[in-house]
Parts: structure tokens; sequence; C-alpha cells
């Protein structure tokens, strides 16, 4: 950065106001960034810089900065500053709605957010500060990584040591991390970022990939813009690498807030309860009539969903990835709750092998966080087909019961209505088989080892095709099989505990969770595992 040439830079044994005056004018030289120019740069690219997002994002007033004055600086023989470049990351502490925060993030005016000849970052502040303390941990990230330009002047090209990262995954088994992708993101910060509990980034703004589209032109050849390569619509609506995706950095901000509002500070406690308005005994007369009489009929699942939890207020992850699944946040009675639901109008909610990661993701997150779980149950299997099997659905799906199986939280399910195969099994068996399995069901509940459709064609196919008229049989045998399907019959066998009036699913659901706080408490301290992206 410029420094003014007629400064005479403080010396030891000169006055301590003068050296004070010093540390203010280093800090303002920090402040400064990668310069006016490259501060425009930014803006002219509709991105703030790193110091206006924290800002942004976090109470007023409330940032405290480590690592202000850290900067490669250059003196002359008389003492006095020639020469200063900030670090190319912005870290320390803060508060958002009066809760302590740890944050950090690159800055993208100073060498592409890339790592130069100052060491700064946030393994030496903010991951140690989020663990020591037991505070949330969040990273903007807009770097680019590693630069040959770096090893060029290093002399040599340095074999990767692998030990950068145990920290971050440490964070993930202790305390909250979040991530807004803000810009380009490739190599390392692409890693960090990924190596958090929930990621956003911005539609139209936000790139995230291992090399950007030089490097895979010059590899590949493939012709490809950052956008094509690794934006929104690749990695949000497609690979499910990000989670949520946003219209602005503000609203990236408001989802970052929101999702750490439903968590606890460490994975060892308990969410604490928010107070609201909406009475727990709240009976919505439009759950009577949301589902269909014809059971092929769909339904709006977020919207029943809504109708349950406090104030209708639901944060949803992963929306557009394995989107036969819906996985998200809400409270119930003021405590935090997790929720699964499936949605009739994608693959008829059964579950594929995209849906099945984000179960066992979803599952692993709750778990990790103390959360009790509520499951609205509509599946009708297994997706099936050869694209099905292209996708190792099933194993996939193994891996979700096995989540199920080990995680520890308990759940309530309510059965609204198909719960059928393996695939129902891993929300079925979810809190076995170290407590009660609480499942109502709807009275358009209807459950089994296979649809009946399925069924009858696979174990009645020779009699249906030796049949004088093979369809009119086949319909025969499946309108007597439709009649086992009653859920009176079910509940009069305890299948479920009770078959209730979908009127009081809420009322239910919030006595579910407030019976649940005691033994959240008592598992809470578990050793936790990290969650794996």
């Amino acid at each position: 950065m410029p420094i003014d040439p007629n400064r005479d830079s403080w010396k030891p044994g000169e006055p301590w106001e003068k050296a004070l005056d010093e540390m203010d004018y280093i800090r303002s030289l920090a402040k400064e960034m990668g310069g006016p120019d490259r501060i425009k740069r930014q803006h002219d690219g509709d991105r703030y810089t790193i110091r206006e997002r924290i800002e942004k994002f976090l109470d007023p007033e409330s940032f405290f900065e480590a690592g202000p004055m850290v900067g490669a600086a250059e003196y002359d023989a008389d003492g006095n500053m020639t020469e200063f470049l900030p670090g190319a990351y912005v870290l320390g502490m803060g508060k958002i709605n009066g809760r302590n925060v740890a944050i950090g993030g690159d800055d993208f005016t100073i060498s592409g957010g890339s790592p130069h000849n100052v060491h700064k970052g946030a393994s030496q502040f903010t991951q140690r500060l989020a663990l020591q303390y037991g505070i949330p941990y969040v990273q903007f990230i807009e770097g680019v990584g590693h630069s040959s330009k770096s090893d060029e002047a290093a002399g040599h090209m340095g074999l990767p040591g692998g030990n950068i990262w145990y920290r971050q995954l440490e964070l993930l088994s202790k305390v909250p991390v979040a991530a807004g992708i803000m810009g380009s993101v490739a190599g390392a910060p692409a890693a960090f970022g990924l190596m958090s509990h929930f990621t956003v980034m911005i539609k139209g703004k936000s790139q995230i990939f291992p090399s950007g589209p030089p490097v895979v032109r010059r590899a590949l050849g493939e012709d490809l813009d950052k956008e094509q390569l690794g934006g929104a619509a690749v990695h949000v609506h497609t690979s499910g690498q990000i989670d949520n995706e946003a219209d602005s950095e503000e609203e990236a901000f408001e989802q970052i807030k929101s999702f750490l509002s439903y968590l606890p500070d460490t994975t060892s406690e308990v969410a604490p309860r928010v107070e609201n308005d909406d009475p727990v005994d709240r009976r919505p007369e439009e759950l009577l009539t949301i589902m269909p009489q014809e059971r092929r009929h769909p339904y709006d699942p977020r919207k029943l969903i809504k109708l349950v939890v406090d104030n209708g207020e639901f944060f949803e992850m992963r929306r557009y990835y394995g989107g036969s699944l819906i996985t998200g946040f809400a409270r119930l009675g003021g405590y935090s709750v997790g929720v699964v639901g499936n949605d009739p109008l994608v693959l008829a909610g059964a579950m594929n092998g995209d849906a099945a990661d984000k179960y066992t993701h979803f599952v692993d997150l709750c778990d990790t966080f103390n959360l009790p779980m509520v499951i609205f149950l509509d599946m009708p299997g297994f997706m099936l087909g050869s694209a099905a099997e292209k996708q190792a659905t099933m194993r996939r799906g193994v891996r979700a019961l096995i989540a199920s199986h080990e995680a520890k939280v308990p759940k309530v399910e309510f059965n609204v209505r198909k719960s059928y195969g393996v695939a129902a099994d891993a929300p079925n068996s979810l809190g076995e088989p170290d407590g009660l399995n609480l499942r109502f069901g709807w009275p358009a509940g209807e459950w089994g080892g296979i649809p009946i459709e399925g069924g009858v064609a696979a174990a009645y196919r020779r009699e249906i095709e030796s049949a004088p008229d093979p369809e009119a049989h086949r319909t025969m045998i499946e309108e007597r099989l439709l009649r086992l399907r009653s859920p009176m019959r079910a509940a009069q066998k305890f299948d479920v505990i009770d078959l209730i009036d979908p009127r009081d699913t809420r009322k239910i659901a919030c006595q579910f969770v407030e019976l649940a706080q005691p033994l959240l408490h008592r598992i809470a301290d578990r050793p936790k595992r990290a969650v794996r992206p």
C-alpha cells in the first residue's frame, strides 16, 4: 500500500503517544485492503469486500478484529516503513443477535484471496477461538487457493503436507460451522468451505470447483465458463455439493443466521428454547383436508409441515437436491427440531440415491447437534428402474438405514400416507434399538413390505397370466388386497401407537419434543464425530 514518504515511523524509545499514532496508522493501511482500484473492481462485480461483509453480517459495533496490523512491511535503514501489504484474510469475533461467533473471510482485493508472503488465516485464531470457547464458526470464502507465482517465488514446488485440515475437521465435531461461498472459489478454500454444516452460494455470482476454467481447458480441452463449470445450477440443483442458494449477499447472510439459530453453541449442548405465541394445542383445520381421498393424487408437503410447526417457520436445506425428500429445521413449542418429509410431486416421494445421501447427512447433522426429529412419512419405497440402479440407489439407501440405527436422538413419526419397504425402514428405524419408536398414523396411512400394485404383479404373475382376462384378474386381486391396507387393521395390531385426527398432529408433536428435552440433555455430552458433507 502507498506509504506517506515524509512520515517517520515510531522507534523503540520514542514517546508512547507516537507509538499509539503508529498503531492507528498501520491499522488504517490494512483497512485500505488491496487499494481503491481493486475495491472498485469488487464493487463493479456487485460484490462486497470482506470487511463490508463482516460489518453487514454482525451486530453493529460488535466486531473485534484479530491481527488488524498483520501485513508484509518493509523498512529503510533508518527504521521508517516504506511498504505495507495487508494479509489477505480478515478475522476475529463478533455477535449475531447477541450471540458470540468466530468469523473470518478471504480478502479478494489482495492476490485474489490467495495466500502471499504474509501468513494470516483462520487456523491462527478463529478456528482455535471457536473450539476453545465453544462458539459457532462462520467463514466467507472468496479465494483461489494456491498460486503458481508462490512456487516461483519460493524456488520450489512443495509436497502437500496434509496437515492443514485437522482443526477444521475437529470443528465439525464440536461447534456449528457455516460458510458463504461469496465469489469464485477454487482449491483449498473450496475444500474448507465444504467442510461446513451449512453452505450457501449466490446465484450468478458464486462458483466453486477444484480448479477454474483455465486449468480445465488446459487439462481436458473443455471450454466452459465459471457458471457452467461450478455455478449454483451445477452445485445446488444437480450435485448437491452446496446446500442452498441466495439471490443476494444479504439473503445469504440471513440464511446463515437462520441456520445457526436452530443449533446450540456446541455439540455437547442442547439448543435453547425460543419463546413464541403459537399455542402448542393449535388444531389446524386444513390438516383434515390436505390429504386427497385418491391415494395417487399429490398434495403440498411443505404446506403440511408449515401448518404443524411454530408460526409456519421452516428452514429448508438442499431443496433442489434429492427433491423427493424434504429436510430442514423448525420449532415446536419453541424447541428446535429436525424435520424430514417426502414430496409426492418428485418421483412420487420415492427414495433415489441422491435422496438417500441427503437423508443420511441430515440425520447425522441432527444427531450431532442433539436435535429431536419429526418425520412426516409418505414413502412408496426405493426408486425403481435402470437409472436408479446406475445410481446405486439401494447401497446408498442402506447407508441411510445405518445412519438411522447409529443415531441416538429421539424421533416422532407421522405416517401421513405411504410407508413401504426398506426405504421406509430408514426413518421407521430411527431411534432403535435404544428408545421407543414413536409412530402415529393418519387415516390416509398405508404401509407394508411392497406397494400393492407391484406386489400383485410379482407374486401373482403366473395366476394373472393364465386367467381368461389377465387385466380383470389383476384388478380383482389388487382390490381384494387393498382392503387389507386399512390403517384400522394396522392400529389393531399395534403397528402404530395410535391413529390420530390429523388436526392433533401439532399437539402430539409438541408434547413429544417437550418430553424429549431431558433425554437430549443426558445424551448431549457423548462423543461426536465430524459430520461428513
